[in-house]
Parts: structure tokens; C-alpha cells; sequence
């Protein structure tokens, strides 16, 4: 019987408690389908969302039972997931997993976000049972963070014996030059500088009707994970609502994963009867509200600031009190080329005054030209890999 033909690339997507490794592992996934259609490409990740993130291109994928975490005094902990295994027994049976797909696929290629090794070592069973001419690729966000796990030693060994390539997903104009330097240090590599990479982008260009809606909305409002201040901001800003004419428009809420059953009934509870607000899980309505919205309040994530800054809106950006300041540090760069179109306030110290005249003061604002950063990275994440399929460097 003939072999089955190999995959010419396999991407991985670190799952954890929010949505930025698999969304750009997504975004640049359909841009390879988008541009090179010929290429077998198939992803493979643990966030239920994934699905969702892809919508409408043909980019398939295969799930992966999924890692849980929980904030404790801004530090992420793992925690049992949705199969009752713990985060170590998940470790172990995904690290088996990886290796047999690997072993099955023959990637050509495998394109992996974040950190060389994957979330728990998962990845080092599959890079040494990978075929001696599989190409290793890492991909790392414009800001790595305080990500122990990225800067030790145990990742520069197995990106040096393992690994072909570097890519790096930001605009050195916006963020400087200490992020390229920080990884070449660390890995002993130059990066590829691709730019940032926009889901939103690609999925505009796999369905065309999403802007179409006679509906025009005054905004979207994405919490993407429920942390140990949400609760609490959800109440001011239920409050600040209400105090919006529903003349002004209806706003769509994005609420995400976390916290138990009983503070989800509460958060429907916090927004009951208000005719203006609605609420819902994240999915793929969430492109096509926030394409057709005056404005934005997202939290301070990668995948969540290159979108409102896609879309060119002013936006309202929340930051929780996390030990890893990746995104305040992420947020203050993007902030002196935004001008005025963005805002930040902290979670924890919002009131429901202070929410309501921000809301109202990006209601009555224009959007504007998007400003001058890089959002190509998709593009030349795949332009590269093709590259690299066809032994060109």
C-alpha cells in the first residue's frame, strides 16, 4: 500500500486562559490556505474556540482536551479541566498525543507559538520522534513578557537543537528594537521581524459579507476570561449602561470562560431587562458586531488590540492586575502612535461614572485613518513558511 502523502505543515497553538496563541496560529493558518491553496495545512490546539476563530476559511484543525487555568493574586495557575484531568495529567497525555500525530502526519514543517518546548514540555516527545528533515519553526508575540518558561535554559537547548527558524509577530517601529534583541539573546537566532498578525484581517477576506448588516450598533464589548476582578467591573459597568440611551444603540457583550455557573447567572443577572445590552458566548457574530460598531471596550490582549486598531475605532481598553505586565508594557507602546483613539483604565479601580463618560465620549468621536503599524505579519508568517516548504531561505 502507498504512503500516505505528508502534511506539508502542522501549527500548534499553546491553549491557555485567553485567546492570542491560537488566534494568531488561526490567522496565520488562513492566510497559507488564502494564498497557497495548494499547501496541506492542518492546525492542531485545545482551546474549545478555535472553531470559532477560523469561521468560514478552509482551514481545518483537530482538538486537543483543553488546559484550564484560574488568576489567584494576578499569578495563572492550572487548574483540572473540562475532562477532569489535572493540568500535569494533561501535560502527559497531550505530550503522547503530539507524538503519535507527528509521527503519523510526517509534517514537512511545524509552526509553533510561544515557546520552543509547548505548554508543560508537551512538545519535546514530538521533536524527537520527528522525521530528521521536518523544519521547526517558532513564533513569538511583539511583547514575550516575564514567561519563565520562554527564557530558560531548557527552551535555547531545544531551540537549538531542533528548531530552523524564528518569527517574530510586531513592528519594531512601534515596540523598538529590545523585543528582536531579547530573543535573539535568548535563542542565539535573528529574528524574522513579520509584523503583527490580524485574524480579523483574514477573516474579512474569507467572508465578504460580514460588514453587511442594516443594524449599525453603538459597541462591542469582548471580556474574553473571567478573572478575579470581573465580577466587579461588570457591575460598574452595568450601571454605566443603563445611564446610555438605547437611541444611541444596542451593545453586544462578549463574555468568555471562567468562574463557575453561578457567577455567569449573576453576570446575566447584572444585565436583565436592559434593552440596549445583549449578551452572549464569543463566537464569530463578534467579528461582524464589532465591524459594525461605534465603539470598543476589549481587554488588553494581543489579539484584542490588533482588532480595534484594524477597525480603526476608538476603543476603551481594560488591564487587570496581572504579575506578568506583558500587556501594560504592550499598551503603553501602542498608546504613543494611537493618539487620543485609544483609552486604558484599570479593572479593579473603575467607577461606573468614570466608565459611562468614556463610553459616551468614544460614542460621539469619528474614526479615524488606522495608525502607521505593521499588520502584515499573517502574510509574511506564510509568504516565509512557503519559503521554507520549498528549501528556500
Amino acid at each position: 500500500m502507498a504512503e500516505t502523502p505528508r502534511l506539508d505543515i502542522l501549527i500548534y497553538a499553546h491553549d491557555g486562559r485567553g485567546l492570542g496563541h491560537v488566534s494568531r496560529s488561526v490567522g496565520i493558518g488562513m492566510a497559507l490556505r488564502r494564498l497557497y491553496p495548494q499547501v496541506k495545512v492542518l492546525l492542531v490546539s485545545g482551546s474549545g474556540f478555535t472553531g470559532e476563530l477560523t469561521g468560514e476559511a478552509p482551514l481545518d484543525w483537530l482538538k486537543l482536551p483543553s488546559y484550564e487555568t484560574a488568576v489567584v493574586a494576578g499569578k495563572s495557575k492550572g487548574i483540572t479541566g473540562k475532562s477532569m484531568y489535572s493540568d500535569g495529567e494533561l501535560g502527559t497525555l497531550r505530550a503522547k498525543e503530539l507524538a503519535h500525530l507527528v509521527t503519523l502526519y510526517r509534517p514537512r514543517l511545524v509552526l509553533v507559538d510561544h515557546t520552543p518546548q509547548g505548554k508543560h514540555k508537551e512538545l519535546i516527545p514530538a521533536l524527537s520522534v520527528s522525521a530528521s528533515n521536518t523544519k521547526w519553526v517558532l513564533g513569538v508575540r511583539g511583547v514575550v513578557g516575564s514567561v519563565a518558561q520562554a527564557r530558560s535554559n531548557l527552551a535555547r537547548q531545544i531551540f537549538t537543537d531542533h528548531y530552523h527558524a524564528l518569527f517574530w509577530y510586531g513592528d519594531s517601529s512601534v515596540l523598538g528594537v529590545s523585543h528582536c534583541q531579547q530573543l535573539q539573546d535568548q535563542y542565539g537566532r535573528e529574528p524574522l521581524e513579520c509584523g503583527y498578525v490580524v485574524r480579523l484581517a483574514e477573516l474579512c477576506f474569507s467572508n465578504k459579507g460580514l460588514r453587511n448588516s442594516a443594524e449599525k450598533l453603538a459597541g462591542t464589548i469582548s471580556i474574553p476570561w473571567l478573572g478575579e476582578k470581573s465580577m466587579a467591573f461588570l457591575t460598574c459597568l452595568a450601571k454605566a449602561l443603563k445611564n446610555i440611551p438605547i437611541s444611541l444603540g444596542r451593545w453586544h457583550l462578549f463574555a468568555g470562560s471562567g468562574g463557575s455557573g453561578r457567577v455567569r447567572a449573576g453576570i446575566a443577572n447584572l444585565f436583565s431587562g436592559m434593552e440596549n445590552c445583549h449578551i452572549e458566548s464569543p463566537g464569530l457574530r463578534y467579528v461582524s458586531s464589532l465591524l459594525r460598531s461605534k465603539t470598543a471596550l476589549v481587554y488588553g490582549g494581543y489579539n484584542s488590540l490588533m482588532d480595534i486598531i484594524y477597525c480603526g475605532m476608538p476603543s476603551l481598553v481594560v488591564l487587570r492586575e496581572m504579575e506578568d505586565k506583558e500587556q501594560q508594557i504592550h499598551l503603553d507602546c501602542l498608546l504613543r502612535i494611537t493618539g487620543n483613539r485609544l483609552t486604558t483604565v484599570q479593572e479593579s479601580q473603575v467607577s461606573a461614572k468614570e466608565l459611562e463618560s468614556l463610553l459616551m465620549k468614544n460614542l460621539q468621536a469619528a474614526k479615524s485613518a488606522p495608525p502607521e503599524i505593521n499588520t502584515d505579519g499573517a502574510v509574511r508568517a506564510a509568504y516565509y513558511l512557503n519559503q521554507f516548504l520549498h528549501g528556500e531561505e
